[in-house]
């Protein structure tokens, strides 16, 4: 036995909460978990394809413990309720009755639950995770060492360096051989795309068929579906699209009607706080809630740029500030100003950030093509970066011509196209770079491995353009949507405020109620509010990320003081 230093702490295995939870619950429950196990087998498999890490007798255990302290917290409130003898206790006791059961429910599908969260995050990056297999497959490399590549590459492919390293787990702790480990991942794995990339590889090598052919037909299948996924979730999209400006400006220029009715009936307007509080508190709950729904259908890269939201986070109180200082504006210039204030410095940054993205990824195919050129004329992958500084590839090619320069004063071809890629902010630039590096760093890579990392950097080009085209006509429904929010308020307030002629005399009617001027303010306020937030849907829905929402945000605040300006010089109702 190895012995232990005197004075050294053994490092002890650190349980989360979940062990600790479940290893409790086991104790209590852990006889009445083995049988229902020993009846359930196909729980096991649910668990190994989830990212669960507890047994089959730990998840039934807690199962069995959280519906006892769900039926205990039941037994409590039911007794209170009888003390006290309050209906609407007894009425809410009534209502929780089935929660154990609903609970023991809930915690023995979680299995099921986290296989779904696993198999969408393996599935956006799967066509990029193909691609550099393929890539390197060109140069000799097999896919086993490709995943050993790709379990050190976390920051570019953090789901897919998980699923690396099971594969890997079970070859190197556990000794199985390739080909087992990989058909167990096949079996376990919850993905159907990469399960039979796996079980087709493992195919070919019993058969010895093509590799490279195999794996160039599953690419063209992966991104083949990765573009009917995206047609797919635009159609959803749009339906969503259609629910969300229903609920923010239909909805709420009903509510805007019904005030008036109440106004005309009361002679007052107290219908007004219904108003505000849907404008400012309804319809921006809803407009979170829209933006989850989006995040979980859209297709999207697995890096996020936090920098626009970390300048967001700085810039809000700024504008919180400027809410509170007293200025000689009405409230809905002063609103529109804060907002304004808040947002203007995250938009400028994101901008930023979003037109070197697309520059970049943009002319990385054509970098690529010509990089292959040069690898069949003969050059190395040094020389073929120093060919290339000249050449006008946009915002590339200051890159370009670092890299070069890098190369000239005899830094490593790798560690100079890894710094590159740890530089930039566009995630597909940052996979092309590593690509690029990985290439390089097995041997200098073939010329065939060039000509497909071009082939590959041109299909990735062209599936985002395809999306951000799909997703760009619910830019202006939104658009039209916030303007329709403040246009309709004008249009109800001149039809409220303006007097009645009969049509047989030809006689006017006293005026119906008027809305006075605060009021017309408080309900600009709350128009201007809302289209802020609807500019933020905007970026997510037509763009696909919230940081593009902020400049869409800052327009509509714009749009919707000019639409007060037009609105109010036709009308002729004076609100400036």
């Amino acid at each position: 036995m190895k012995s232990v230093p005197r004075g050294t702490v053994e490092p002890k295995a650190s349980l989360g909460p979940l062990d600790v939870v479940s290893g409790f619950a086991y104790r209590l429950f852990g006889r009445y978990a083995d049988g229902v196990a020993a009846n359930t087998p196909w729980l096991r498999d649910e668990i190994l394809k989830s990212n669960m890490r507890i047994t089959p007798e730990g998840l039934i255990s807690l199962a069995f413990f959280g519906s006892v302290v769900s039926a205990l917290v039941f037994v409590v409130e039911f007794a209170v309720a009888l003390a006290f003898a309050s209906p609407i206790l007894l009425l809410i006791s009534g209502a929780f009755a089935a929660t154990p059961a609903l609970v023991f429910l809930i915690i023995m599908r979680a299995p099921r639950i986290s296989q779904g969260s696993r198999a969408a995050a393996l599935d956006n990056e799967l066509p990029f995770v193909v691609g550099f297999i393929v890539v390197l497959a060109g140069g000799g490399i097999s896919p086993i060492a490709s995943l050993r590549r790709i379990a050190k590459m976390s920051e570019i492919f953090p789901n897919a360096a998980k699923e690396a390293r099971r594969v890997l787990l079970d070859i190197d702790v556990f000794g199985l051989d390739p080909i087992t480990a990989l058909e167990k991942a096949a079996e376990t794995s919850p993905n159907k795309p990469f399960s039979e990339l796996l079980y087709g590889y493992t195919t070919i090598i019993k058969t010895g068929g093509d590799l490279n052919s195999f794996l160039a037909n599953k690419l063209k299948e992966i991104y083949e579906s990765r573009a009917l996924k995206v047609k797919k979730s635009s159609d959803t999209i749009g339906t969503l699209a259609e629910g969300y400006i229903t609920i923010t400006s239909v909805l709420g220029i009903s509510l805007f009607v019904l005030f008036q009715a109440e106004a005309l009936i009361s002679h007052n307007s107290s219908g007004l706080q219904g108003v505000e509080v849907f404008g400012l508190v309804g319809v921006p709950l809803f407009s979170v809630l829209f933006l989850y729904v989006l995040n979980g259908v859209q297709a999207r890269f697995p890096y996020v740029d936090y920098y626009p939201y970390k300048v967001f986070a700085l810039s809000a109180p700024v504008g919180i500030v400027v809410f509170l200082v007293p200025l000689p504006l009405d409230l809905f210039l002063h609103t529109s100003t804060a907002l304004m204030a808040a947002t203007l410095p995250a938009m400028v940054v994101a901008m930023k950030s979003g037109r070197e993205r697309n520059a970049l990824e943009k002319a990385l195919p054509d970098f690529f093509r010509d990089f292959s050129e040069g690898r069949k004329i003969g050059l190395s992958p040094e020389q073929t970066i120093q060919s290339l500084a000249d050449k006008h590839y946009g915002l590339l090619s200051k890159h370009v011509k670092k890299m070069s320069s890098q190369v000239s004063w005899g830094v490593s071809t790798v560690k100079v196209i890894s710094t590159f890629a740890s530089e930039v902010r566009s995630w597909v630039t940052r996979e092309a770079g590593m690509l690029l590096a990985e290439v390089i760093d097995v041997g200098g890579g073939t010329v065939r491995s060039f000509s497909d990392m071009a082939d590959f950097t041109r299909k990735m080009n062209d599936l985002e353009s395809e999306k951000r085209s799909t997703l760009k006509p619910y830019l202006f429904i939104n658009y039209f949507a916030a303007i329709m929010v403040v246009v309709t308020t004008f249009i109800m307030v001149y039809f409220i405020s303006t007097p009645i002629k009969f049509a047989n005399s030809g006689s006017f009617a006293a005026p119906l109620p008027t809305i006075n001027r605060g009021d017309i303010g408080i309900l600009l306020t709350v128009s201007v509010f809302e289209s802020w937030f609807i500019g933020i849907v905007a970026g997510k829905m037509g763009e696909g990320s919230v940081a593009d929402g902020f400049k869409h945000a800052f327009a509509l605040v714009l749009i919707a003081l000019l639409s007060v300006v037009v609105a109010q010089a036709v009308m002729h109702i004076s609100i400036l």
